[in-house]
């Protein structure tokens, strides 16, 4: 549980983000710890047990509920925040994220979501060109005619990223921030009196190098950082971000994607904090949503990796997880508008 306290960058090692990534699961041996040192009448290893397990049900504590802004920083290592969980907000667009586990996922099960779940903008990672032909032939152009494809590079993890959206892009890119991994694409949709810069993500696992895999992931700050009419630059990992918090800019940010990380690890709360982002399942207070691994047969999904992050003039109206066939990822489900004007907090 001491490494979640690491400083960003120090998880860079393996097999620090893997055990990093385990830290939720602990409260089940320590629920036993305490069981046993009472039955045993092991005060001092009752205490200590108590108190760890009380610290791992504090972490998600912002999962649930509205917090102060003031606890933020210590229990989600979130910066505070003046946005509000406010309902009067006024169009809504429905997004969908998916790792397609190399191109497995079955297409006409992810066509049949569209179409039921009334998806507007769809995420994808790890594509390959094989899966987006096979994808054509459900007809998904019908329903999402714009698309946004991550060209093939060497440093592609499992597959490429891609966005398809039903609303036409005022611009898009292929390949956005640099990043040691697979090419971010980008597209710009308008929403009410702001536009929506929205990136489909996928960093690298730490099996495929830790220090790819920090540095894709604070690579993503950018996005939110960066006006359109500047080129996205990488976050290089212990490097302040002065170039990129003097930007100004008019646009709220969406990155979707499996980001091979979550609120545990320090980098992807060095991530959140320097690009102004939320995540999605905190600032909504309706739970944890773990999406990975979705393909044993006998458990649940365990950790949550894939995610929804935002910019605070956004918020989610709700959150789901979706049940794919050939892949071992969960997809999610979000309803997102933007906040009233007098509400949002600025750039």
């Amino acid at each position: 549980m001491a490494l979640r306290f690491l400083p960003p960058g120090w998880d860079w090692h393996r097999p620090l983000p893997e055990l990093i990534a385990l830290i939720p699961l602990l409260s089940a041996p320590l629920l036993i710890i305490i069981v046993w040192s009472l039955v045993e009448a092991a005060w001092a290893q009752t205490i200590v047990g108590t108190l760890l397990l009380t610290l791992e049900a504090l972490w998600e504590l912002p999962f649930l509920v509205k917090l102060p802004n003031g606890l933020l920083p210590f229990l989600a290592g979130l910066p505070p925040r003046s946005q509000p969980n406010d309902s009067g907000s006024r169009q809504h667009i429905c997004m969908m994220t998916l790792n397609c586990r190399y191109g497995k996922a079955s297409v006409a099960t992810i066509r049949n979501l569209v179409e039921s779940k009334q998806v507007e903008v769809l995420a994808l990672q790890e594509v390959t060109q094989e899966f987006l032909k096979e994808l054509d032939t459900t007809g998904i152009q019908s329903q999402l005619p714009y698309r946004s494809v991550g060209p093939t590079t060497k440093d592609d993890n499992g597959g490429c990223n891609a966005l398809f959206s039903k609303i036409q892009p005022l611009e898009q890119q292929s390949s956005s921030v640099t990043i040691p991994a697979s090419a971010v694409p980008t597209m710009t949709l308008p929403l009410n009196n702001t536009t929506l810069r929205i990136a489909s993500a996928h960093p690298k696992s730490p099996q495929r190098g830790a220090m790819n895999w920090g540095n894709s992931i604070l690579a993503l700050s950018a996005l939110n950082l960066i006006t359109s009419a500047d080129p996205l630059q990488t976050v290089n990992a212990g490097e302040e971000t002065q170039q990129h918090k003097a930007s100004t800019s008019s646009f709220e940010c969406v990155i979707l994607g499996d980001l091979n990380s979550s609120l545990y690890h320090p980098s992807f709360r060095r991530m959140l904090k320097d690009g102004r982002l939320l995540d999605g399942a905190v600032s909504l207070h309706q739970g944890i949503h773990p999406t990975f691994p979705a393909n044993w047969p006998a458990l649940p999904p365990l950790i949550e990796i894939d995610h929804i992050l935002h910019s605070p003039g956004l918020m989610l109206q709700s959150l789901e997880t979706l049940h794919v066939a050939g892949t071992d990822h969960l997809g999610l489900l979000a309803h997102i508008s933007e906040c009233e004007q007098e509400h949002k907090t600025s750039h």
